[in-house]
């Protein structure tokens, strides 16, 4: 009898199965979006990690850490925001937007009065976009961490 069979038999040992836990490799950037005022994202350092799939939103792209206040109750500073990266965002959706060269994470709204981008928090006024402004769209916003919530299931 070989030991594997004789600590069956001794009911010492119960065989169990391992749980196995995907994750996915996933680009968190260093620079945060500003909840606020603006903030510069593109070409910012970035950290790849390897997360539980579990936490992030089916299609994530990417991730990037809010600063500021603007977008709550919904977004609070120092989460990590889960993004779909897209040129586009589709009116009323919350993305990561660059406005002449500062990342916000805001609401878009296109309407008759022109194309704003919109915080949650009503004590900031809308950020209207000029004719002669840049923006730039990264993608939409899928959900939401906090930072704490992933050191855990980070590898």
């Amino acid at each position: 009898m070989d030991y594997i069979n004789l600590l069956h038999a001794s009911g010492m040992y119960e065989k169990q199965t391992a749980k196995i836990i995907p994750f996915r490799s996933i680009d968190i950037f260093e620079n945060a979006v500003s909840a606020g005022t603006g903030n510069f994202l593109v070409d910012g350092p970035k950290e790849t990690v390897r997360i539980d799939e579990s936490i992030l939103p089916e299609d994530t792209t990417f991730g990037v850490r809010i600063s500021g206040d603007s977008m709550e109750p919904e977004f609070h500073d120092g989460q990590i925001v889960w993004v779909l990266q897209q040129e586009s965002v589709a009116n009323g959706e919350i993305g990561i937007f660059s406005l002449n060269g500062e990342a916000y994470i805001k609401k878009l709204q296109n309407d008759k009065g022109g194309i704003f981008l919109i915080s949650l928090n009503e004590k900031y006024a809308p950020i209207k976009v000029g004719e002669n402004d840049r923006l730039d769209i990264f993608g939409k916003v899928l959900g939401k961490s906090d930072a704490s919530a992933i050191t855990g299931h980070c590898k």
